[in-house]
């Protein structure tokens, strides 16, 4: 039997054959997967994976380590995760790659479970499964480790906490709201902003559950489902108390009206839509981090044509699909008010509402709304505890409520048994009267008597593996629909039709009560006595039911379907496009060739050579990163680390492709001396005073002095209020020293006994390489 109340298709043998649905999605998952995994690993680490590898490699598992806030991130998890990696793999990529791979099956994995639980049983299911596996806002969450590791745990746990919330609204049962706080809290403890989560449970349980206007709508969901608000409410208050007492304020403030309206357009109009539907296309470079979303002004167009015809043909068919698209209407309002009031104002506000990575959360919602718009439903809006039909709370006579099965799933059916009015000899029937009030049983018949049937919203279902012969004279004359299996269209319920009666796979296989455009059945005074037009069958000739558009004239059905299997072909090839466009931005990866160079030159360096410490190249680690980005603490994760020394006479540094280059300095120099051949001259306890070619700010400097030294000694140069002290060697020598300090001059003294000193080369400035 299939599991989370999902329909199982016809197949053959094995847990997958007996379920094509399944089958299908499986195969939709392994498949993102894999090519994602491809994709990732084309590229390296970038930026920020750099700047948590060094922290995890400078700590100890401690705690305070993993509380520490990262950019004002609070993310325990993450850290644990990538310290353990870092202390014992080291700096490398690949088990990164593996846990995206492996987050992104799981989130794949959790989403089918809960399409089958929230919707019908359809083969569309298959629409909202693919849009959130195959999103291209999603890119980064699967190849950038320092947004996967909080982005891919806050998605699983939107689909978890939202999958808690919708069995606890079906069921009533208090353990989906320990399920539900241990959802939200997994997202917590990888990334703060999934807080989000507790108001996407509240607002999805208001738009899908809840009937009324928009004031009864919250009364009643507040009223209905409090422990789930009291629940999530003490756990967000617990969390921001924590939260907010060790960050600091990310707020800012816009400098106008205009960055605001530029970042709501570009999220909307440049990210959102044009993701939604396989978007960009196009893609800006940015470095070794990921791209940045440059669709082009037709794109955007496009975009926002397929999504509003999108909306306007789900809420002509399904009055549920509104209540849908204004639930992701409300979610993208949360996420635009909390982007903009921690990017806006800032260096990089411009540019905010184009990084897919800041909306990749709407994709799961977006993903759902779809689903519930297209599909519909799994349950009627009365099996959420409203008041039902009176003939759905009061079972015939003779009836008896369907003990709650051991499952997990609502107890809302009856068991159908014979009543004394319907088993009673009628001496003015006749057969073929006597037959209409048999029951037909839902699935084909098999052999073996019954063991239980039982009927919902007037359909039977068969619990018991056999079901019982029908009467011959159930053939003469049909059967009440109310008690045979309704047909479903094959496009909403993934039916597949068959000679025999079709099998209720679903408690929400009947009749979608959202759709707008399915007729309304009439009143039933009882069970036994359905009204005329129920006790008619679909004729096997009689045209289908509307499709996704309402009711088309025969003539332009086929043109339509043509069309809209033309456009999801369209959006299936631009998600490949744009998917494949994205992995050659991120295969181009400064970072993965400096580190391989680096660690090529190291292995071959003689022991001696030494290094003053410096940034690595801009490209590799943002200088914005300082001091992260310094060469010291970048290979603390390295096996064979480099040697860093404050000064040397022979010193190597790296070059931008990490290549070991002799080293020299660039900056300033002195303006040439007086003596012929000598320079400045420079006896025992004399200064001599030296301008600079150009002044030099107050800062961190490198000084190399080359010099021709009678005896050894020692040398004090002053940069304005800095001093630095070197050996002095006999012979023609150099020195590399460190100096804080700046001015337009520099003053030398040398101390020794009959030392006489010479030099006309002294630069303050940077290392680099020397030309060759």
């Amino acid at each position: 039997m299939p599991t989370d109340g999902a329909p199982a298709a016809e197949g053959t043998g094995g847990w997958l054959g007996t379920d094509r649905i399944r089958t299908a999605a499986l195969a939709i998952i392994a498949l993102s997967v894999l090519w994602r995994a491809q994709m990732a690993s084309r590229g390296f680490l970038a930026a920020d994976d750099y700047v948590m590898i060094t922290q995890a490699a400078e700590s100890d598992l401690t705690v305070g380590h993993l509380l520490t806030l990262y950019n004002n991130h609070l993310m325990p998890a993450g850290r644990l995760i990538t310290w353990l990696i870092t202390e014992h793999l080291g700096m490398v990529y690949w088990p990164y790659v593996l846990l995206m791979a492996l987050g992104q099956a799981i989130l794949g994995i959790a989403f089918l479970r809960l399409l089958r639980r929230l919707l019908r049983p359809s083969w569309l299911l298959l629409l909202p499964l693919g849009a959130l596996m195959f999103s291209p806002l999603t890119l980064e969450a699967t190849s950038w480790w320092a947004v996967g590791v909080n982005m891919l745990p806050m998605q699983i746990a939107m689909v978890l906490a939202v999958s808690a919330q919708v069995s606890y609204v079906q069921t009533g049962r208090k353990r989906h709201l320990v399920t539900l706080a241990l959802s939200v809290l997994l997202g917590l403890v990888f990334f703060e902003k999934a807080i989000l989560v507790v108001a996407l449970v509240f607002l999805l349980t208001a738009a899908l559950y809840a009937d009324g206007g928009f004031f009864r709508t919250i009364w009643t969901t507040i009223r209905r489902w409090w422990p789930s608000w009291l629940l999530l409410t003490a756990l967000s208050l617990g969390f921001l108390a924590a939260y907010l007492s060790n960050s600091e304020s990310s707020l800012r403030r816009p400098t106008s009206v205009g960055e605001v309206f530029t970042f709501l357009t570009q999220m909307l109009g440049s990210t959102v839509m044009p993701g939604l539907v396989g978007g960009p296309w196009r893609w800006l470079g940015a470095g070794d981090g990921a791209p940045v979303a440059a669709p082009p002004e037709l794109g955007r167009w496009v975009a926002w044509t397929l999504v509003v015809a999108l909306i306007v043909a789900t809420v002509r068919r399904r009055r549920r699909a509104g209540r849908a698209w204004l639930l992701l209407g409300a979610y993208l309002v949360l996420v635009a008010g909390m982007l903009a009031a921690t990017r806006l104002g800032s260096t990089f506000s411009g540019v905010a509402g184009g990084v897919p990575r800041y909306v990749s959360d709407v994709v799961v919602v977006a993903a759902i709304c779809l689903g519930v718009a297209v599909v519909g439903l799994a349950r009627p809006s009365w099996g959420t505890g409203e008041a039902a039909p009176a003939v759905l709370d009061t079972p015939p006579a003779g009836s008896e409520t369907n003990p709650e099965p051991a499952d997990g799933t609502a107890p809302d059916r009856t068991v159908a048994t014979p009543s004394a009015a319907s088993t009673a000899p009628d001496p003015d029937s006749t057969a073929s009267t006597a037959s209409a009030t048999t029951p037909v049983l839902a699935e084909s018949v098999r052999t073996g008597p019954p063991k239980q049937v039982v009927a919902r919203l007037g359909v039977i279902h068969a619990e018991a593996p056999v079901d019982p012969e029908p009467q011959p004279a159930a053939a003469a004359e049909p059967a009440p629909s109310v008690l045979a299996a309704e047909r479903v269209p094959d496009d909403e319920a993934g039916a597949v039709d068959s000679p025999g009666p079709v099998a209720s796979q679903h408690p929400a296989g009947g009749p979608d009560p959202d759709d707008a455009t399915a007729p309304t059945p009439p009143p039933r005074q009882s069970v036994e006595q359905p009204a005329e037009s129920e006790r008619r069958p679909l004729a096997a000739d009689s045209p289908p039911p509307p499709g996704l558009f309402g009711p088309l004239p025969e003539r332009y059905r086929e043109a339509v379907h043509v069309m809209l299997a033309l456009v999801l072909v369209a959006i299936c090839l631009g998600t490949v496009w744009t998917t494949s466009r994205y992995s050659d931005e991120w295969a181009a990866k400064s970072g993965r060739s400096y580190v391989d160079t680096v660690r090529i030159e190291m292995a071959s360096a003689p022991p001696d050579t030494v290094f003053f410490d410096g940034p690595v190249p801009d490209e590799v680690v943002p200088n914005l990163s300082w001091p992260y980005n310094l060469q010291s603490r970048f290979f603390r994760a390295f096996g064979t680390r480099p040697t860093f020394v404050d000064e040397a006479d022979n010193l190597s540094v790296l070059d931008s492709l990490g290549r070991i280059q002799v080293a020299t300095v660039v900056g300033s120099t002195i303006q040439p001396g007086p003596q012929e051949g000598c320079g400045y001259l420079v006896s025992g306890g004399q200064s001599v005073r030296m301008p600079l070619n150009e002044p030099r700010q107050d800062w961190h400097w490198v000084v190399r002095i080359g010099y021709l030294s009678s005896t050894t000694g020692t040398g004090t140069l002053r940069l304005g209020t800095g001093t630095a002290e070197f050996p002095i060697k006999k012979g023609l020598n150099q020195r590399f020293f460190r100096i804080i300090g700046g001015g337009d001059s520099v003053e030398l003294t040398v101390r020794g006994t009959d030392i006489s000193f010479c030099t006309n080369e002294i630069a303050i400035g940077n290392p680099a390489p020397k030309p060759e």
